[in-house]
C-alpha cells in the first residue's frame, strides 16, 4: 500500500497547545467547517488531512491534537505521538500561540520540539481581533521563529498574510493538481456503533497508526481520512465517530460528531458498516445501514471480531442480521478480524466490486426489452382490472443509479410496483450492495 503522503503536494502541519484556535484556523483556511470546534480541550485527537489552496497553490493542511505533556493516559500519549508524526511528515509548520496569554511552559516545550526539526516554521499569533495593542507578542520572540504573524482565526484577520508566508516556505516545484482529481477517487467511510472496531480496521487498511485506538467509548471525535494506493488504484478511506443510539439529552459534542459522520456518509460512495460480533445486535446497526442507503451510498456489512466467537454463534448472528435487513437483501456480507488483519484483502475486492456495480450503465433498449419480455411471459400485476405495463425505462445517472420509468399507472404510492421493478432490475442487471432510485411518469 502506498500512502498519499508520498506524493509531491506540500503538507502544512498546524500545531500548538490545546485551545489556541488550531481547528478554527483550519476551518478559516479551508473556507468551511472541516474541523470540529469546541470549548473543551483535546477535541482534535487524530492527525487529519484537509485539501486547501492559496493563490492557485495546492497543499494539505494537517490538523493535530493540542500538545500537553502534563496530561497522562493512553489517549493523551497517542495524541502526542500523532502530532509528532504530523511534524515529521510536514514541509511547513504553523505554530499557533494565543497572544492574549503570556508564554507558558507548554509553549516553550513545543518550541523546543520544533527547533529540532529542519522544517519551515511560521509563528502564528492568534486571537488578535484589533481591539488590543501588541498583547504578549514580544514575549514570543525568544523562540527564534521571527515576529509572530498576528491573526484572528475566528474573524479572518490577516489569514492571507499568514498563507503568503506559508507559500514562501514551500521548496521545489509545486504540484499542479486538478481540482476534481481527489473527487474521482472513491470515498469509503467506515461506520458502526462505538467500539465496533472502526479505527482498528481503518489502521489495518492504510497500514499506518493514523487513527487513535482505545477501549474508551467515543475515542474518535471527528472523521479522519487517508488516501492510499492499493494494487495501482487509489482509495479514500474515512474513519468516523461511532453513531450512538439516542437516549435522553444528547451532549453537544456527540451531536457535532454525529453531524460530521452524516456529512461524511453523504460525501462517500461506499459504506463499510461494522458489526461487533461479540455484542448483541442492536437496532442502531440497522439504522446506520438505512442512513447510508437513503443517501445513495453502497453498503457492505462487515462482521468484525470473528476471532472472539465460535462458528455457531457467528452463523446465528449472520442469519439474525439477514432477517433484520430483509428490506435490503442485495447487501453483501463479510467476516473479518480487524485486530488480526484477517479479511482485509476481501474488503478491498468487495470495494472494487461495489465501485463497479454503482457505476454500471444499462442501455434503454436492454432494460425496456427485458420488461416487455416479462410482460409477455408472466401473468403480471393488475390494478382495478387493468394490467400494469412499463412503456420504457431509461437510466438517468450512475453512482448511485437512477432510472426514469414511464408506466400506464401512477406508481408513486404503489410500494408493490416499485418493489416489482427494482427486484427485476436487480435479478437481471445486478447492482449488488447499491441502492437504486426511481423517477416515475405516466
Amino acid at each position: 500500500m502506498e500512502d498519499y503522503k508520498k506524493n509531491d503536494i506540500p503538507k502544512v502541519a498546524v500545531v500548538g497547545k490545546p485551545n489556541t484556535g488550531k481547528s478554527t484556523l483550519i476551518n478559516r483556511i479551508c473556507k468551511k467547517r472541516e474541523a470540529i470546534v469546541h470549548d473543551s480541550p483535546m477535541i482534535t485527537r487524530d492527525r487529519k488531512y484537509y485539501r486547501a489552496d492559496w493563490n492557485g497553490r495546492n497543499f494539505y493542511l494537517m490538523d493535530t491534537g493540542g500538545i500537553d505533556s502534563k496530561l497522562k493516559g493512553n489517549i493523551n500519549t497517542q495524541v502526542f505521538l500523532q502530532t509528532r508524526k504530523a511534524i515529521h511528515e510536514s514541509d511547513v509548520i504553523i505554530f499557533v500561540v494565543d497572544l492574549k496569554q503570556p508564554v507558558s511552559v507548554l509553549d516553550e516545550e513545543i518550541a523546543s520540539i520544533l527547533r529540532k526539526t529542519d522544517k519551515g516554521i511560521i509563528l502564528a499569533g492568534n486571537k488578535c481581533d484589533g481591539k488590543e495593542k501588541d498583547l504578549y507578542a514580544e514575549d514570543y520572540l525568544k523562540f527564534g521563529f521571527d515576529y509572530p504573524v498576528k491573526i484572528s482565526a475566528l474573524n479572518g484577520i490577516n489569514i492571507g498574510d499568514l498563507l503568503d508566508e506559508v507559500i514562501k516556505k514551500f521548496k521545489g516545484n509545486l504540484s499542479s493538481v486538478k481540482e476534481n482529481e481527489e473527487n474521482e477517487i472513491p470515498g469509503i467511510c467506515i461506520l458502526g456503533r462505538p467500539n465496533s472496531g472502526k479505527s482498528t480496521l481503518f489502521n489495518a487498511i492504510i497500514s499506518d497508526e493514523r487513527a487513535i485506538v482505545d477501549e474508551v467509548e467515543g475515542t474518535t471525535r471527528d472523521s479522519i481520512n487517508s488516501i492510499v494506493k492499493i494494487n495501482g488504484k487509489e482509495y479514500k478511506f474515512i474513519d468516523t465517530a461511532g453513531i450512538k443510539r439516542k437516549k435522553g439529552k444528547v451532549k453537544d459534542l456527540d451531536y457535532y460528531s454525529e453531524i460530521r459522520t452524516l456529512q461524511t456518509i453523504e460525501s462517500s460512495d461506499i459504506g463499510l458498516v461494522l458489526v461487533d460480533c461479540s455484542r448483541e445486535i442492536a437496532n442502531q446497526d440497522v439504522k446506520i445501514v438505512e442512513m447510508c442507503l437513503e443517501r445513495g451510498v453502497s453498503v457492505c456489512m462487515v462482521f468484525n471480531k470473528i476471532d472472539l466467537i465460535d462458528n455457531e454463534t457467528l452463523e446465528s448472528i449472520t442469519k439474525m442480521f439477514d432477517l433484520k435487513l430483509k428490506f435490503a437483501r442485495y447487501l453483501p456480507f463479510l467476516k473479518v478480524s480487524a485486530l488480526g488483519k484477517k479479511g482485509i484483502k476481501d474488503i478491498i475486492e468487495m470495494i472494487d466490486l461495489l465501485v463497479k456495480e454503482r457505476s454500471k450503465e444499462v442501455s434503454e433498449s436492454s432494460v425496456t426489452n427485458y420488461f416487455k419480455k416479462l410482460d409477455r411471459e408472466k401473468e403480471g400485476i393488475y390494478l382495478k382490472g387493468r394490467k400494469f405495463k412499463i412503456k420504457f425505462i431509461r437510466q438517468l445517472k450512475i453512482s448511485p443509479p437512477v432510472f426514469l420509468v414511464f408506466t400506464n399507472f401512477n406508481v408513486k404510492r404503489r410500494v408493490n410496483l416499485k418493489r416489482y421493478i427494482e427486484n427485476n432490475i436487480r435479478d437481471k442487471f445486478g447492482f449488488e450492495g447499491t441502492p437504486i432510485f426511481f423517477k416515475f411518469k405516466y
